[in-house]
């Protein structure tokens, strides 16, 4: 008699389902010597291994969605957040800071002030593709010099006004007496939540209305607080909440008209816009006169929503937060989420600096490519005042530090069997350039990340399955800019500290451990910087190999420190505005940044050697 198999559920794919019923059936005496593969039986089988396949699939997906750390869908993403109190970031329209003023000096008699109202249009074009850019507050104008040239002011009396892109759009809702809970859904996709503004009517007829704030923007809640509560829902559309009019503030009743206005955003597509131009006039008098714009900041920190894995990170950490900054994790996670156009921020008590500074908190942020200078400056000073100053600790004050970065250049050398692969060496060579740059974006460039060679390795020979053997060489490289005296345009003679995160290898007898990009010296001499062989002493030596200078300053093996002293190059041979100094780590294995320091890519040169497969070969392997 056979001996009854059991089925086996531990591998759910097709085929194993399959295998696992066939046995099991095979075992059963009622079915001896009976064969499967030629009978109707068999499409039976198939029947129910697909079934059963596809309901351990549901199971599977099903099981991943209902929890942060595996999710995959956005809609499951968001809902998890919202139990962390994280409402992730909606997308949001390109913000240009402009300068606006009123030409009245031909105008009697002169009004004391003019207003431009929220939603002022203005449009710009980028790429050929118009845009409209909306005041988000109303403006008031000024005649400080008695000229009749009104300049608009903030209410803290900033001229810069801030203009935001977007198609202004206005949802109405009546609130319903036959619901006992109402949601009211925005069918919008696009919509910029800092835009957004909800006023309630008493009824249909009156122009009296209440205007209820976000709960982003009010820190006290209590019954007779007007709030609202606006949550992504699973179609990706946003949906206003409201109070339950006892303990979480008022609620609008049966018979309110909510009236929701927002500007629908293109993201980052209105990125760059420049010159405006105002869309509405201003009256005075019975004439409309038109409005002077100034641009200070183009237009930038346009984005799309919150990706999933950013909302993966963000929600618990927000969730430690507390709506506080306390830790250091607490102004990652708070100023990350809050503020737009930030790629990556770290933060750290003063007292971790070589130099304590006791009683600050250092952050650096890594901005995103289309933020300018001045758009930095202005949203450090926004962090500062909205966010540093109202929730963190008293007495403990922000200072921003700016981001440190190590650039690493990597020399790979990649044997590969010619006989497995159409690839000409070019080809390869391409291959692994372009592995290469996609490990450093997805695991490097922002802070806390920690460069593993052995990763590196993997993914190149995981690139292509003809290469045998891949080797990887590192060098940590520092960029400086030279000074320059503002009253010759010249570059001065100057001092330079330069730190490594690693040891640097030390000094031998038969390559340079330190060495430098070329710049000009002393005339039209083509020069580089480095140590002379044996020797912590930093030479400047020219392409022909003739030392020009013996003695420019010297490195420091243990610390990773190299100091340059009364340097002065007379131009940069790249055409770069920075110098960088090259050195070669004791152990390249592992890098890791520090604080505010940052690991990218530098160079990246590919050798590819195209070899004959001889693993399988008897004899010596090349």
């Amino acid at each position: 008699m056979a001996r009854k198999q059991t089925i086996h559920n531990t591998t759910l794919d097709f085929s194993n389902i399959k295998r696992s019923l066939r046995d099991y059936l095979g075992s059963q005496t009622e079915f001896s010597d009976y064969d499967f593969e030629g009978s109707g039986l068999s499409a039976l089988i198939d029947v129910l291994a697909y079934n059963t396949h596809q309901n351990a699939l549901i199971a599977n997906f099903a099981l991943n969605e209902s929890f942060l750390t595996t999710a995959q869908t956005r809609s499951a993403m968001v809902n998890h957040a919202l139990n962390y109190g994280y409402v992730p970031r909606s997308k949001s329209g390109a913000t240009a800071i402009v300068n606006v003023s009123l030409n009245l000096s031909g105008v009697s008699p002169r009004p004391a002030t003019v207003t431009i109202p929220q939603y002022t249009r203005f449009t710009s074009s980028v790429d050929g593709v118009s845009y409209t850019f909306y005041t988000l507050d109303e403006y008031i104008g000024y005649d400080r010099t008695g000229t009749g040239i009104y300049t608009f002011e903030n209410e803290a009396g900033d001229k810069a006004l801030a203009i935001t892109e977007g198609v202004l759009k206005t949802k109405t809702f009546r609130c319903n007496d036959a619901l006992e809970r109402q949601i009211y859904v925005i069918p919008d996709a696009d919509l910029n939540l800092l835009s957004l503004s909800v006023k309630v009517y008493d009824n249909a007829s009156t122009d009296n209305f209440d205007i209820y704030e976000s709960t982003s923007t009010i820190g006290t809640i209590d019954a007779e607080t007007k709030l609202f509560i606006p949550l992504e829902s699973y179609n990706g559309f946003y949906e206003i909440n409201f109070g339950d009019g006892v303990n979480t503030g008022l609620a609008p009743v049966p018979g309110n008209i909510i009236r929701a206005q927002y500007l629908s955003s293109n993201g980052s597509a209105a990125n760059g816009a420049e010159a405006f131009t105002g869309i509405d006039q201003v009256e005075v008098n019975g004439t409309s006169y038109p409005l002077i714009i100034s641009t200070v900041t183009k237009g930038a920190l346009g984005d799309e929503k919150e990706g999933v894995e950013s909302i993966r990170l963000s929600a618990p950490l927000n969730y430690l937060a507390g709506g506080r900054l306390v830790t250091s994790s607490d102004y990652i996670a708070i100023i990350g989420r809050g503020v737009p156009g930030i790629k990556s921020v770290n933060a750290w008590g003063g007292e971790e600096e070589d130099e304590p500074k006791y009683g600050k908190v250092m952050i650096s942020i890594i901005f995103k490519d289309d933020v300018d200078a001045a758009q930095k400056q202005a949203i450090e000073r926004t962090i500062k005042d909205q966010i540093v100053d109202s929730i963190s600790m008293i007495s403990i004050d922000g200072e921003f530090v700016d981001p440190e970065f190590t650039y690493l250049d990597l020399s790979t050398e990649v044997r590969y069997n010619a006989a497995r692969t159409a690839r000409t060496p070019q080809a390869m060579q391409n291959l692994i350039r372009t592995e290469i740059n996609k490990f450093f974006d997805d695991n490097l460039g922002a802070f806390n990340q920690v460069f593993r060679k052995s990763r590196v390795t993997n993914a190149i020979d995981a690139a292509d399955n003809s290469i045998l053997s891949s080797k990887v060489e590192v060098k940590m490289a520092s960029r400086f800019q030279p000074i320059v005296n503002p009253l010759t345009v010249q570059i001065a003679e100057a001092d330079y500290d330069i730190s490594f995160l690693n040891k640097i290898d030390f000094a031998n007898d038969q390559t340079p451990v330190i060495t430098s990009d070329r710049f000009y010296f002393d005339g039209l001499n083509i020069c580089e910087i480095q140590n002379k062989l044996g020797s912590t002493t930093l030479q400047i030596v020219d392409i022909d190999g003739r030392v020009l200078n013996d003695n420019v300053g010297s490195f420091n093996p243990e610390t990773g420190e190299v100091n340059l002293r009364a340097f002065k190059p007379a131009g940069i041979v790249s055409g770069n505005p920075y110098i960088a100094i090259k050195a070669v780590p004791q152990d390249d294995s592992v890098i890791k940044p520090l604080r505010n320091h940052v690991i990218d890519l530098g160079l990246n040169n590919v050798v590819a050697i195209g070899d004959a497969d001889l693993a399988n070969n008897s004899g010596v392997v090349n």
